[in-house]
């Protein structure tokens, strides 16, 4: 059965002048429309096709329709009222117009709403209105929200998510847990366990396939579920979906995870290709794995499944790109004065103690990214992980770890934090080619503070205002700097500042050797273009993931939609 929901209903009745008692008419017109119209227009769709799973969005349909109230009685006028309606829905969805999105099913309705989520479209589509709740969700908690409400369905969605090629945009910005959370509600649901031997010969054939075309595991099992099994099902359709191929997927997977631990996995394999089974399996110990390393030897040879588990391993030391997609993407445009400033070796060395598993300057500078974009954004910027790429932090900082370390902060800190820094200013803009810092920094023009203030009522991330200020002169020095780069723009706000250039939709990339931030909303992208900035590049030391010195020294590159 179809189902029709209306949004808004608005009737206008145009009643002839001979006719009497309008008021009258007004209220029985009324009541057809409440109460009968609904009934009718259910009957009529109910006799019509059950199997077709299509969903329709019409923004609006205008329905002219003339009757003579006193010829029909309340049925009959609700019986004419559904024909006018039904046979306009028919027509404008025939149009296929702007007016009119059409999805196939539920799970390519979610999918298309999950990538334009991850593209930051989303919310300026109409036809997503379903998922307004969720505005104020981080990505990933909308992602979780929208998938996992019914698992069957979140399993469809992720399958034609992958069909467009952006599984791997949507696994980025999730974290390990999330998608083991995914993977688990919509690819491994509880069921029956079945292993018919001549399947899993089909499923190893088609796996092998799948990995000569060199798509790169990551060596966290519920990723490589995902991406195994989904663009195995995206490839071969005709082997799913199948939870016992997934299930199986997974086995092979902690297989090869056990495999890799042995300490002699040469011998190991040795004893495989020569089929000594109990040499092999006592080095492989008892368990899951066990069981299925004998279920693939009555179906290969040895030497087969030491094949195949070359194949795993030729793939794994490979890891995926991370990739955030953010509304804040014009912070990284302030790294150029941060670096030429250097802020980062100032913070490093200031007067505030090192706080206990975080670099005292990559905290600092994730609470200037804060400040720069201003307190009143605190609410939303809290929740976005490019804030932690930017500031080279593995992960958000935690309010109540944030507020004890504060809380040792003391106003002599304060004061000297703040006279050092204008010292460091004084000198650093000393040098060669500082001139056109020096300039912005000791102009008369200044940046009022009070827009860095993240002592905000609703979220209070910096609550004693010594620490607020201290920092804020190094926000407002770190705004001034990226305006002095901006031509007749160099006196602008920082109000301004953040709806022109920082408030950007922006993709982050992030690989071994590079982080690349493509604008996708910029409003005055130009006047960075005439800047130059898509030939600047740094050499930034803080910009690495999790703070491990081989991921850190990445060069910013900037890139223009």
């Amino acid at each position: 059965m179809q189902t029709i929901e209306i949004h808004q209903f608005n009737v206008q009745y145009n009643v002839a002048r001979s006719l009497l008692n309008s008021a009258d008419l007004q209220r029985r017109l009324d009541h057809i429309a409440i109460n009968l119209l609904p009934r009718v227009w259910e009957d009529k769709i109910f006799h019509t096709s059950e199997t077709d799973e299509t969903i329709y969005f019409i923004q609006q349909i205008d329905v002219n329709l003339t009757c003579d109230p006193h010829k029909f009685d309340d049925r009959q006028l609700a019986s004419t009222w559904a024909n006018a309606l039904s046979n306009n829905i028919g027509k404008t969805i025939s149009q296929q117009d702007n007016n009119v999105i059409i999805f196939r099913n539920r799970g390519e309705f979610l999918a298309s709403f999950v990538v334009d989520l991850l593209r930051g479209r989303a919310w300026d589509c109409w036809y997503y209105s379903e998922f307004d709740a969720l505005r104020s969700f981080s990505l990933s908690q909308a992602t979780l929200n929208v998938l996992m409400a019914d698992g069957d369905i979140g399993r469809d969605a992720l399958l034609q998510v992958t069909r467009w090629g952006s599984l791997d945009l949507l696994l980025a910005n999730l974290n390990d847990r999330e998608v083991e959370t995914i993977v688990n509600r919509c690819l491994l649901p509880p069921s029956p366990r079945v292993f018919l031997p001549s399947t899993v010969t089909i499923w190893l054939q088609n796996l092998l396939a799948l990995l000569d075309n060199r798509l790169n595991l990551t060596s966290v099992l519920s990723r490589d579920v995902a991406r195994l099994y989904l663009n195995l099902i995206e490839q071969r359709p005709e082997l799913g979906p199948d939870v016992n191929l997934a299930r199986f997927i997974r086995d092979l997977l902690q297989l090869w995870q056990t495999v890799e631990n042995i300490t002699h996995r040469s011998a190991f394999f040795s004893h495989l290709q020569s089929d000594n089974r109990n040499a092999a399996f006592s080095q492989l110990g008892r368990g899951s794995p066990q069981q299925l390393l004998t279920n693939l030897m009555r179906e290969f040879t040895g030497t087969e499944v030491v094949n195949l588990l070359s194949k795993l391993t030729q793939k794994t030391p490979q890891s995926l790109s991370q990739r955030v997609i953010t509304p804040f993407g014009g912070i990284f445009l302030l790294v150029g004065a941060i670096a030429e400033l250097k802020i980062y070796d100032f913070l490093q060395n200031c007067v505030y103690p090192e706080p206990p598993g975080i670099p005292k300057a990559k905290l600092f500078l994730w609470l200037i990214a804060l400040q720069c974009l201003g307190g009143e954004n605190t609410q939303q910027a809290l929740k976005e992980r490019s804030l932690a790429l930017f500031a080279g932090l593995a992960s958000i900082p935690e309010s109540g770890w944030l507020q004890a370390y504060l809380a040792n902060l003391t106003a002599a800190m304060h004061a000297d934090f703040t006279q050092q820094f204008q010292e460091h200013l004084r000198a650093v803009t000393q040098g060669a080619g500082m001139f056109i810092y020096q300039r912005a920094l000791t102009s008369e023009q200044h940046n009022p503070l009070d827009w860095f203030s993240l002592n905000v009522e609703t979220i209070p991330i910096l609550p004693n205002p010594e620490v607020n200020l201290a920092l804020a002169a190094v926000s407002s020095a770190i705004v001034r700097g990226f305006t002095a780069k901006l031509g007749a723009f160099s006196n602008s706000s920082p109000a301004y500042i953040y709806t022109n250039f920082l408030a950007s939709q922006a993709e982050i990339a992030v690989s071994g050797s590079q982080i690349q931030v493509r604008f996708l909303t910029c409003p005055l992208q130009m006047v960075l273009r005439m800047a130059g900035f898509e030939d600047f590049r740094w050499q930034i030391p803080w910009l690495g993931v999790g703070g491990a010195s081989p991921l850190e020294n990445r060069q910013l590159i900037f890139t223009f939609d």
